[in-house]
């Protein structure tokens, strides 16, 4: 399994590449988009500057540093929309991508990815999860348009992991899951709310909307079944939870499935914090022949000495994996 490794300056990949990663993703809002269209409506669901490259000559300095150890870069164009003003500009953005030399787009509109094969650009194209793939019918839908990779969504089980693994190998389409860092109990796909904060530079998780306290009461019938108050819990642990987060005790699993790449997310987080959590899944992966019990007993290892807490289902990714 692949080690995709989030990027946002041109001096990370080089060290990022050789502490074990094997794919950047990364996005860019130049001073252009800026001055027109502001953070507040990013070209990739990213409000922050720390989290995107600038320029395209940094790109272009990210992808010839990342070449040089055999690692490709991907660049993100996810917005759930874009306006009539802003397609032509991020069509734009696209081309001087590619002309960079990223390998992948990483986008989420159908009605972009149509624009994309119209204009007739030359590059895979990656299905966000901000545009959620739920069933097998989801993922020969978007293989008629096109589409290379599936980034799943981050709030789904092990299990239905496993079956659109088994549906997604029949259609020929890779598939990425999260493993590390921004766990979100709500989907994707179906999230309106914008992440931004008191200024453009950085966005701190506690300013985002969905952290602001918060009841939810159930009614109707749900509510004398089993897990009927399940989504307010959720929502009243997530307002008080840490942005850590993990996975990686679901690793033996993906392996099994057949899941193609293993996503840290956090283009945001520091340089420290990104060569940590490359490291810590190339080492986990190569324990991934331990019998199971004791490969979940290494990864909760793992996870205390990189964030000097034990693990808990309010930081697990997948609590029927991750949780003794």
């Amino acid at each position: 399994m692949k080690i995709l490794s989030p990027l946002s300056k041109p001096f990370e990949a080089g060290p990022l590449a050789e502490a074990g990663a094997t794919e950047f993703y990364c996005g860019i809002v130049t001073k252009e988009w800026e001055d027109k269209f502001s953070y507040i409506a990013s070209s990739n669901l990213r409000h922050d500057k720390v989290a995107n490259f600038s320029s395209f000559k940094d790109l272009s300095l990210a992808v010839e540093a990342g070449s040089e150890h055999n690692v490709p870069v991907f660049c993100v164009f996810n917005a759930h929309f874009y306006s009539e003003k802003q397609m032509a500009l991020v069509l734009n953005h696209v081309g001087q991508a590619i002309d960079a030399g990223v390998s992948k787009i990483i986008v989420s509109d159908p009605v972009f990815i149509s624009m994309l094969k119209k204009q007739g650009f030359k590059t895979d194209i990656v299905l966000s999860t901000a545009n959620p793939v739920f069933n097998s019918a989801s993922l020969g839908f978007f293989k008629k348009f096109g589409i290379q990779r599936i980034v799943l969504p981050r709030h789904l089980t092990v299990k239905e992991i496993e079956g659109l693994a088994k549906s997604a190998k029949k259609l020929g389409l890779e598939l990425e899951a999260f493993v590390l860092n921004a766990l979100c109990p709500y989907i994707d796909g179906l999230c309106t709310l914008q992440h931004l904060g008191k200024n453009s530079d950085f966005v701190e998780a506690s300013e985002l909307a969905c952290r602001m306290p918060f009841k939810t009461t159930c009614s109707g019938k749900a509510c004398n079944e089993t897990g009927g108050n399940s989504s307010s819990l959720k929502a009243c642990v997530w307002q008080n939870t840490e942005t850590t987060s993990c996975g990686l005790c679901a690793l033996k699993s993906f392996e099994k499935a057949g899941i193609n790449s293993l996503k840290i997310a956090g283009r945001g987080n520091s340089f420290d914090k990104k060569l940590a959590d490359v490291k810590m899944i190339k080492h986990a992966l190569s324990l991934l022949d331990l019998p199971e019990e004791e490969f979940k007993s290494e990864m909760h290892g793992l996870f205390f000495k990189a964030n000097k807490q034990r693990c808990d289902f309010k930081y697990c990714y997948y609590p029927n994996k991750g949780l003794l």
